[in-house]
């Protein structure tokens, strides 16, 4: 009833705008036009991709950006909400908190593949116990942000090595030491079939000297609300979620050429339950007996700072950030399999010999007791990082940047498997332990960097970067409590250590044949760090792996017609990536563990196309494809090729072949006091498969799905009220399905058809 209200509402809204205003133009709308108001921001839109300003235009690399306000319009408050609607972009998701991002269907287990910056600083997760940290994407809240941009290919000269697909950044806005400002935005939702949501934000900017120190702090509360019902305990809409942050910016300009700015930010994220549901159930349906509660706490605070001396700008900037997290995971089916097993029984007594009746009867009758059983993972990461840089102002002849990088980071582990309540399958304390065990992993990297462009002439440009790389990891840890019904050994505390240096070269040429038309080409190169290992029943020979690298061959143009009017942008790319990182599992199935194994070559190109036929009037549509196979049987010294091991031709995992995006939007002048909006959202994710291996037991395919948005209101320059309908059609969109060791098909998905009304203000 109250989803019909909602829809019924939006529907007159819509209908009660005038047609014959369609030809009125307001300040608003027209301000919305020069803003680049499509999904894909294109034209004059300031960049700083090559750690100097430019626009999008006149950088010579693969970039998506978007602007703070049309991520508000879209109504997107974090990564997991506009991804789709860039090209080549995705984002693999699980359970809240296991979000791994990838860019050109780079995507692996390890470290990230794809840097996330939050304005200086590079966040990643907790490397977990199976030495994961990219699984763990940082999602901060992106009210009150300048924009966002996703460089596409390796960006390792000036990003480093987390950035070896790609680097998506996420700036803020900063303080304003010469005027007041203030914007506050309320929502509220509520998911056809599911639980209702609501949220607030609000920032206030004030001038404590003028235009010489200012404050800029931003607050916010969102409920999210959920869809999946426990048919087991007759629980509904299990999964929702709530999310609190602040963040408050300081800058401070002692004179003309100087700058600093303070940044502190803090946001917590909890559930109590986070459930992914069973098709075989029915619709966003699990029989799971365990709740999954989650809980993330990051802290990060960074201090920047910029002293101009004319013909170069140094940058010096530090970052602290701690990252706490609870994962959880249900173990009750690998107990439920495991407790039935005659080996395990003999392994339970400690007897090589085959159980007796009786003694099966009594171990069988032992696992039952045990259960239902989580996996109840606490971590946390502390992390600084440093980095120092000087940056030319820009000549007629050359531009130039050189810096220097260091890197120390620490994060912990304990992994608890737990009995939990039989009642309501929530976690006691103190913990029932089965088993437990923790791994602890130190990382230390030090980099100098280069990246020079000469200009032979004002229509040709040369790029050439460097960076030197030298990191160490150490990996140490020990399991003290074990059990045959986990699958647990006991082991004493071991510390491995792996360490490697090198290079990573870019080249880049550009061509400007018209102030409105340019190609480019390029080649780069971008790796990840290696590491060790800390499973107790793992080979001696499986402990230690290798960093893995790959090389990006790309060419693109950028073009802008009708006096930029309609820009077109088109990219296409070769990757070559060698020595690949693999997340293989022990022989009984129940550890991951990273080694390196095979090659692949993927191949494909992207578009956008950003047309404003009229004022007011905004039209994109963009498209990405990725055709990526190994070139190389996944087999090596220290894994042979199985039923899970991909062979020669295989496509790769959890990324999909074909994605695509369109928008429209239209503003045009209700009446003296107020402009009327209009937006559709359209987005493509096309298959995908959780296994490379065709032939794996586990294999399942997910993905292939399209959504659509709507959204209409009235604002102006102060304030406005917009309804929408998210995911018009009820698509079940899934972005992740996995089978496993006593489960199957588990499926993570988009929210059904969504209702909401906004309201947003600002002076």
């Amino acid at each position: 009833m109250k989803s019909s209200i909602i829809m019924a509402t939006l529907l007159a809204a819509v209908s009660a705008f005038p047609l014959t205003s369609m030809a009125q133009t307001s300040n608003a709308a027209a301000t919305s036009e020069s803003a680049n108001g499509g999904i894909l921001a294109s034209g004059d839109i300031v960049v700083t991709a090559l750690r100097r300003d430019s626009t999008l235009q006149e950088t010579p690399i693969s970039i998506a950006a978007m602007s703070g306000e049309t991520l508000r319009e879209m109504g997107s408050s974090e990564i997991t909400g506009y991804f789709r609607q860039v090209p080549n972009l995705n984002v693999s998701q699980g359970q809240i908190g296991s979000s791994r991002i990838s860019i050109r269907g780079v995507n692996a287990a390890g470290e990230a593949t794809v840097g996330l910056y939050y304005d200086e600083t590079p966040v990643t997760g907790p490397s977990g116990t199976n030495q994961d940290p990219g699984a763990v994407a940082a999602n901060l809240n992106l009210f009150d942000v300048e924009r966002v941009e996703v460089l596409r290919g390796p960006q390792g000269t000036l990003y480093g090595a987390s950035s070896m697909a790609g680097t998506l950044r996420v700036i803020f806005k900063k303080p304003d030491a010469s005027t007041y400002e203030a914007a506050a935005e309320a929502d509220a939702s509520a998911i056809d079939g599911g639980g209702t949501g609501y949220g607030v934000k609000a920032m206030v900017n004030v001038p404590i000297v003028e235009d010489k120190l200012g404050v800029r702090v931003v607050g916010y509360y969102q409920k999210k609300p959920g869809f999946i019902d426990n048919v087991l305990y007759g629980e509904k809409n299990i999964n929702d979620s709530e999310a609190r942050g602040v963040r408050a910016l300081i800058g401070y300009e002692p004179g003309p050429d100087t700058k600093i700015l303070a940044t502190a930010i803090y946001e917590k994220t909890t559930a109590d339950d986070q459930q992914g549901w069973y098709p075989q159930l029915g619709r966003y349906k699990t029989d799971s007996k365990v709740q999954l509660p989650f809980n993330s706490e990051m802290q990060l605070y960074n201090l920047k700072a910029d002293q101009d001396f004319g013909f170069a700008t140094l940058t010096a900037t530090g970052t602290y950030y701690k990252f706490n997290i609870v994962r959880t995971v249900d173990f009750t089916p690998t107990v439920q399999v495991l407790g039935s097993l005659p080996s395990i029984c003999s392994a339970y007594y400690g007897q090589s010999s085959a159980c007796s009746p009786d003694q099966q009867s009594d171990f069988s009758d032992y696992a039952q007791s045990v259960l239902p059983v989580i996996g109840y993972q606490p971590a946390w990461l502390k992390s600084q990082n440093y980095e120092v840089r000087l940056a030319s102002n820009g000549t007629n002849l050359i531009d130039w940047t050189i810096g220097g990088y260091y890197e120390h980071r620490k994060d912990h582990i304990d992994s608890n498997t737990t009995s939990v309540s039989p009642v309501d399958g929530s976690v006691p304390s103190p913990l029932q332990n089965l088993s437990y065990r923790y791994v602890e992993t130190r990382t230390e990297q030090i980099a100098g960097f280069g990246e020079v462009t000469l200009h032979p002439t004002d229509k040709l440009s040369l790029t050439g970067g460097l960076r030197y790389y030298d990191y160490s990891k150490t990996v140490s840890g020990e399991s003290t409590l074990a059990s045959p019904l986990t699958g647990s050994i006991l082991a004493d505390y071991e510390e491995r250590k792996a360490s490697a240096n090198g290079l990573i070269q870019k080249f880049n040429v550009s061509y400007n044949f018209t102030p409105d038309f340019m190609a480019y080409a390029s080649a780069g190169k971008g790796f990840r760090p290696g590491g060790a290992n800390n499973i107790p029943i793992l080979p001696a020979h499986l402990i230690a792996y290798d960093s893995d690298s790959l090389w990006n061959y790309e060419a693109g143009i950028k073009t802008s017609w009708l006096g930029g009017k309609v820009v077109f942008n088109a990219s296409m790319f070769q990757i070559d990536w060698s020595n690949m990182q693999v997340m293989a599992r022990t022989a009984d199935g129940l550890y991951a563990f990273l080694t390196n194994a095979g090659a692949a070559r993927i191949r494909g190109g992207e578009f956008d196309l950003t047309a404003r036929p009229l004022a007011g009037l905004s039209l994109s549509v963009s498209g990405g494809y990725t055709d990526g196979k190994l070139t190389e049987d996944q087999s090596s010294e220290d894994i042979l090729i199985s039923a899970s091991t991909g062979r020669k031709g295989d496509r790769l995992a959890n990324s999909p072949k074909w994605s695509g995006a369109a928008s429209a939007s239209y503003k045009w002048a209700l009446n003296d006091r107020f402009d009327a909006m209009l937006r559709a959202d359209y987005a493509y994710t096309g298959k995908m498969k959780s296994s490379i291996s065709a032939t794996d037991p586990y294999l399942t395919n997910y993905g292939n799905y399209s959504t659509v948005n709507l959204r209409a209101g009235i604002e102006n320059e102060t304030w406005g009220m917009a309804l929408y309908v998210n995911n018009v059609t009820d698509t079940v969109g899934n972005v992740s399905q996995s089978s496993g060791f006593g489960y199957s098909d588990i499926t993570f998905s988009i929210p059904p058809r969504t209702f909401g009304v906004n309201l947003h203000f600002a002076m």
